[in-house]
């Protein structure tokens, strides 16, 4: 087992320490390298710091991972602040709300503080064309797909307003998770949590809808050991009447086979223990999936084969997420050949509503 998966094991309290530390500078320049690369720098400092009393642990390097964690729980702060002032603003404008994934995810962390947030994902409640229509009475709208909009609400920080979590390609696929997420809407939209001071989504919830967030970035651009890690806390939190639910909703929208590859990653990475996960392991899926995250890390941001002109337009992105998506077919069979109609669709969509265009 490589140093960074057992520093990570450390900092989710399976292990007590690395058996074998890096030796020299440059392999701890190479650790603290891939651990930003999974956005984990926060979350493994503990362990680093713990590290730091026995074993000799470069200044420079400590230093570094010290900062990063300072700067982590600064942001957490800042972003809590502001997701309680867009939750109160929604709400008194007729909007229920909640949050996706981000500091809700961080809750079910020993610290949350630690967690490396991103854009702030909110799901509002009604009307896809009412929701738009009011957030471009607040600020500019930078773009408009299917399942979101991006907003230019918060200097600095990305805004991601959505009328529904996600989406399959697959159009029976897309009917059953709409149909999911309509009957646990309702929940989602007042699962108000009193320290943070907004609503944010259920365990139960998360442990389809991050599954699926997963499966999503996997097919679309990558996907690093964060957005897994945020999964496995899910997965501590859930209760045995709570599992059996998740499971038969995973048989529902048919997830089984990518919730099986998941569960192994979660073995050999997180060291989960048999008894919280939701299906056997799938040791093949797991294998070509694990390789998958290590090679892209943080939504894909260290794949080249990721790499894109600037600028790149519309036909362009298209070719290259459906070109991506070909060496997936195997794993992904569905959603990969749906992929180009979704496309195709969404464009036309667009168009017909005035969405295609900045501004509009």
């Amino acid at each position: 087992m490589n140093s960074f998966f057992e520093l990570v094991q450390m900092a989710v309290g399976c292990r007590e320490s690395i058996s074998e530390p890096p030796a020299s500078r440059e392999e701890w320049e190479e650790l603290l390298k891939v651990t930003g690369k999974h956005n984990l720098l926060g979350v493994t400092f503990p362990a680093i710091d713990e590290l730091h009393d026995s074993i000799e642990i470069p200044l420079s390097i400590y230093s570094r991972w010290a900062m990063m964690a300072e700067k982590i729980a600064k942001r957490n702060e800042v972003q809590n602040k502001t997701i309680r002032s867009l939750y109160e603003k929604f709400n008194a404008d007729g909007f229920r709300n909640c949050l996706l994934k981000g500091q809700g995810a961080a809750l079910r962390y020993p610290d949350p503080t630690l967690r490396q947030c991103g854009d702030i994902d909110i799901w509002l409640e009604g009307d896809r064309q009412a929701i738009v229509d009011y957030i471009r009475t607040l600020c500019p709208v930078k773009k408009i797909v299917y399942h979101h909009l991006d907003a230019n609400m918060i200097p600095k920080m990305g805004v991601e307003v959505h009328f529904t979590p996600t989406w399959m390609n697959a159009p029976g696929a897309n009917r059953r998770l709409q149909r999911w997420f309509a009957a646990n809407a309702g929940e989602q939209f007042s699962n108000y949590d009193g320290e943070l001071g907004f609503c944010v989504t259920t365990a139960s919830f998360d442990a389809v809808y991050m599954l699926l967030h997963i499966y999503r970035h996997v097919l679309e651009e990558g996907v690093g050991l964060r957005q897994l890690l945020d999964y496995y806390y899910v997965l501590k939190q859930l209760s045995d009447e709570q599992r059996e639910k998740v499971r038969s909703d995973l048989k529902h929208l048919k997830m089984q086979g990518f919730a099986a590859a998941v569960m192994w990653v979660l073995k050999e990475v997180f060291a989960l223990e048999d008894g919280l996960m939701l299906c056997v392991p799938d040791p093949g899926e797991g294998a070509f999936l694990l390789d998958e995250i290590l090679r892209a890390g943080n939504f894909g941001r260290y794949d080249p084969r990721n790499a894109h002109a600037k600028g790149e337009g519309l036909l362009a992105h298209g070719r290259r997420k459906v070109g991506r998506s070909f060496r997936y077919f195997v794993h992904y069979p569905s959603e990969v050949f749906w992929m180009p109609f979704f496309i195709l669709w969404q464009y036309f969509w667009r168009c017909r509503h005035n969405y295609l265009y900045k501004g509009r």
